[in-house]
């Protein structure tokens, strides 16, 4: 059944909706040089410029901490280009200095160290609704469910590629230093050779980050489409032209009273997948040549890259810093292992999990989910969440079995036909008529029908009490 808590939509995996990331970015990086790298190269250069002296080693700090405000007009770009494919230029300046500036303080300041950052980011500002700290903590829960965790993993591999692309760079400009020029601008007393690094440097910014954020853009969609069945709801987007003239021939030859059809088909979006999954570009395996060093080091030989004394300083702390960080992420990684094995493993875990599933399929729970949701404003979560304490409601209190794939137009049929069109039966229709007008062709139900939605659910649990 189509709720907005059961799987039983398919969809792609972490991993493939990662990749997924991979091609969006190939397919506006044009975007991006315009918007993100042109930007970045004027306030690094900017701030080397007009730094003086000594505190122009300053501006590695200074462009690390705006990096957020980077990721955030990629960000905006992404999220208009993957629902509008032909958006004019016009169209992606507009509100892009809103999509800047909501909670930027935060991602400044403290979230910047959030391990999720990439796909909390589009929650945090493309989701207007969320409005107080405990909605945005229930929301976060809510998406984990969907595998949106996974964007740990993610800024682990962005650190070691950004780690692995600066020494790689050193090592090429010490080689054709030592080649060329005859080791006249060694990489340790050379001021030209600290500009290059720090060139090196913001130029890994543009690939790496451009990179994370679509892959975490498209780990937050595959979450909501995991937990909302919200594939359909991107499908009417791209069909919105076809879909008005669908809806005007609709109205004017289809009969006032009717039940809604079942919902559209989600064949195409996986054809386009596989088609997408069997493309070259995501792998294959390729002969290379092994990296070693040229000769080995001679004794007494220094061997090994030379920096200026505070940049030296500098590397070697954050190294630290980053090195201290991967253990305590090990650590914290075991320990939860650990204990969610135990939890498996002994009594508890099991009690644990029934209960959970227990949860699931108790009306009762199901219904006082739908009231708080509807409570905060989240319609549609509130209504999907009603739709299944009364389908639940009508299987544990009234005996009617359904079938396992059944739709939701099936079990109204269903209950209609053994209830002989009761006014209970006839109400429940009524309900399922008004989840999914909401739910595929975002229609609001008329005021006061969530109401007479919930009293149906209580209706039915008190007759049997």
């Amino acid at each position: 059944m189509n709720l907005p808590f059961n799987d039983a939509l398919k969809r792609k995996s972490v991993q493939e909706a990662a990749d997924t990331g991979i091609l969006l970015w190939r397919e506006n990086f044009g975007y991006f040089i315009l918007f993100f790298a042109i930007p970045l190269w004027i306030c690094a250069f900017a701030l080397r410029i007009f730094l003086p002296g000594n505190y122009v080693y300053f501006s590695w700090l200074a462009i690390w901490l705006l990096k957020p405000l980077f990721d955030r007009i990629v960000l905006h770009i992404i999220s208009i280009k993957f629902f509008e494919r032909d958006a004019s230029f016009k169209r992606l300046c507009r509100g892009m200095i809103k999509t800047i500036f909501r909670g930027l303080l935060g991602d400044l300041l403290w979230r910047r160290f959030s391990l999720n950052r990439s796909a909390m980011m589009p929650m945090r500002i493309l989701e207007k609704n969320i409005k107080t700290f405990k909605a945005f903590n229930e929301r976060k829960k809510y998406l984990l469910n969907g595998g949106i965790g996974y964007c740990l993993i993610l800024t682990l591999w962005g650190f070691a590629v950004e780690i692995a692309l600066l020494f790689g760079e050193a090592a090429f400009y010490n080689f054709i230093n030592e080649l060329l020029l005859s080791g006249r601008m060694p990489l340790g007393n050379s001021k030209e050779a600290e500009v290059f690094f720090f060139a090196g440097w913001c130029f890994n910014m543009i690939l790496i980050e451009t990179v994370y954020v679509c892959m975490g853009f498209t780990l937050y969609i595959n979450s909501r489409v995991a937990v909302e069945g919200w594939d359909l709801e991107i499908a009417f987007k791209n069909l919105k032209k076809l879909a008005a003239v669908v809806i005007v021939f609709a109205c004017l030859l289809l009969p006032l009273n009717s039940y809604a059809d079942e919902p559209p088909s989600n064949e195409a979006p996986l054809e386009l997948l596989q088609k997408i999954l069997e493309s070259p570009d995501f792998g294959g395996e390729e002969d290379t040549w092994n990296l070693k060093l040229r000769r080995p080091a001679q004794p007494g030989q220094h061997r090994g890259i030379t920096l200026p004394e505070n940049l030296r300083e500098i590397v070697a702390k954050s190294l630290l810093i980053i090195l201290i960080g991967v253990i305590a992420v090990i650590a914290v990684f075991l320990i939860l292992y650990l204990r969610k094995y135990e939890m498996k493993k002994g009594g508890n875990g099991k009690s644990v999990l029934k209960s959970q599933k227990n949860d699931a399929d108790d009306p009762v729970f199901l219904l006082e989910k739908a009231i708080n949701y509807h409570k905060q404003g989240e319609i549609r979560l509130a209504w999907g969440y009603c739709t299944a304490a009364a389908i639940h409601s009508w299987h544990n209190f009234r005996g009617i079995e359904f079938p396992p794939n059944a739709t939701e137009n099936d079990c109204a049929k269903i209950v209609c036909s053994i209830s002989d069109n009761s006014p209970k039966a006839l109400n429940f229709a009524n309900l399922i008529k008004n989840w999914v007008y909401l739910a595929y062709a975002k229609r609001l139900p008329a005021e006061g029908s969530f109401d007479e939605a919930v009293d149906l659910c209580i209706s039915l649990r008190n007759e049997n009490d």
